[in-house]
């Protein structure tokens, strides 16, 4: 019985490690986005890897300290996320990557944007064991027609 306890423990264990860092995972998207939203700087430095690459449905792809600088002057203002389908899609041992639905609203160079979007997200565990996104590209999702 012994035996058949540890086998299972053997197994269960990275199952239940891996679901407790995917949940880990989800709170940094959540806490970078908020960070975002209410423009916490310090916040978003910690949860921004040092090489982070943000791209835009638009094209526009913007470096770790772009991001920084476009929230601090107000360049980029995000009002609300609405995230759906929300899930990490792949994770190994220091990476993930997550994949939503979001509807965006907010200011680009003062000028209104609501867009829907499909998000693809990488995170990296830095030395530290505290998850930072390495990568984001989203793409606009396309009109369905009425």
């Amino acid at each position: 019985m012994r035996i058949v306890l540890a086998i299972l423990l053997f197994f269960a264990g990275p199952v239940i490690y891996a679901q407790a860092d995917s949940m880990s995972v989800k709170e940094s998207v959540l806490k970078l986005e908020n960070a975002m939203i209410a423009k916490q700087i310090q916040d978003m430095e910690a949860l921004l890897h040092r090489d982070a690459s943000f791209g835009h449905s638009t094209g526009w792809v913007q470096s770790r300290q772009e991001i920084i600088d476009d929230c601090k002057s107000g360049r980029l203002a995000y009002r609300t996320i609405e995230r759906d389908n929300f899930y990490v899609a792949g994770m190994g041992k220091d990476w993930a990557s997550v994949r939503y639905t979001a509807v965006m609203e907010g200011l680009d160079s003062g000028k209104e944007f609501k867009v829907a979007l499909h998000v693809l997200q990488v995170w990296v565990k830095n030395k530290k064991g505290k998850w930072q996104l390495a990568a984001r590209q989203a793409t606009k999702i396309p009109e369905q027609p009425k």
